[in-house]
């Protein structure tokens, strides 16, 4: 299999992209929702799957043992994780509108640490005291997508398991997918559940064709040109005439095929990956700058600037002082220069 690719870029791109939808929605400032016409954060986080289901499945084919590959999937994971919903929680007592005593003894914070570290953040997405005049008093409503990358990971090794009963991957991976988009219109259209229609099984259509893409890539890409025009002549269709069963297939093919096709992109990443960091910093960042009116006493594009600024420097902070020490395949290049 081809190793070069834009993964590194899309994946920026895409965290770029939720950035700012969530600078428009959470700033209401109307200068800035021209922002949302231009970006989609629903298709970035559905294109995140996607990418998930193709590296991830990639990544278990190459491991030796389940206890390696859970291992390095929660050192991808859970470091920073861990550290921002703590930062957050201890930073944010500067802004609560309660005394620093009520605010750390309060029962909510303490159920916000909780519900937050194992990724049950709906449970409890606000701190106490915290953005209660905000357009929503959520710390970090990024999060959510979080708990559903980590189902993946633990239903990985399950489906791979069964792959080796069925011995048909793609048979099972079309049944996945089917179900899933079954499910997510039921929940969502029918009982009218949106909340729940969200949750993993309704997103397992963009997982399951990304892992789908990854055993059928030499399928793929000895068809690679036409598919890929196909894929964005199916895309641009369904942004106007959309259909539930068809969308996750065409985006995916549209994600896999561009990785693989913007070679100018190919070392984006050789730097460092700052997606994780940009995604799970910058909401919280958003609400602070919200909750002084900074948006309202100057103008909206410099605010905007600045909170970019401090997002990417949070990033950085978190691949160069958290993520990177976890991670073996950059420890082991940073030990063979030395």
């Amino acid at each position: 299999m081809i190793e070069k690719n834009a993964f590194d870029f899309l994946r920026l791109f895409f965290a770029v992209s939720i950035f700012f939808c969530h600078l428009a929605e959470l700033s209401m400032h109307e200068e800035l929702q021209f922002l949302l016409s231009l970006f989609s954060a629903s298709i970035a986080v559905k294109a995140f799957f996607v990418i998930s289901g193709f590296l991830i499945a990639k990544s278990y084919a190459k491991n030796t043992s389940l206890k390696q590959y859970l291992i390095k999937r929660a050192k991808r994971i859970l470091p920073a994780y861990v550290f921002v919903v703590l930062f957050t929680t201890v930073v944010l007592f500067l802004v609560s509108n309660l005394s620093a005593v009520q605010y750390f003894i309060n029962p909510i914070t303490f159920r916000y640490v909780g519900w937050n570290l194992v990724f049950m953040n709906f449970m409890q997405p606000c701190l106490p005291g915290v953005f209660e005049y905000n357009f929503t008093c959520a710390v970090n409503g990024a999060l959510w997508t979080l708990k559903i990358e980590e189902g993946f990971y633990l239903l990985i090794p399950f489906l791979f398991y069964l792959f080796d009963k069925m011995k048909n991957k793609t048979v099972l991976l079309i049944v996945l997918y089917c179900c899933s988009i079954a499910y997510f219109q039921l929940l969502s259209n029918y009982y009218q559940l949106p909340v729940l229609a969200k949750q993993l099984p309704g997103y397992l259509s963009y997982f399951s064709v990304g892992m789908l893409l990854y055993f059928n890539f030499q399928t793929v890409q000895k068809f690679n040109k036409p598919l890929l025009v196909g894929a964005i002549l199916v895309f641009i269709i369904m942004l106007y005439q959309y259909n539930a069963y068809l969308f996750p297939l065409s985006l995916g093919l549209l994600v896999i095929l561009l990785a693989y096709n913007l070679p100018f992109l190919n070392n984006f990443g050789k730097y460092g990956d700052f997606t994780y960091g940009i995604y799970i910093f910058h909401f919280p960042i958003i609400q602070v700058f919200k909750h002084f009116g900074l948006f309202e006493q100057y103008n909206p594009f410099l605010v905007g600037a600045m909170i970019c600024f401090v997002t990417v420097g949070m990033a950085l902070f978190s691949w160069f002082f958290i993520e990177v020490k976890f991670l073996d395949r950059y420890k082991n290049k940073a030990i063979a220069c030395k």
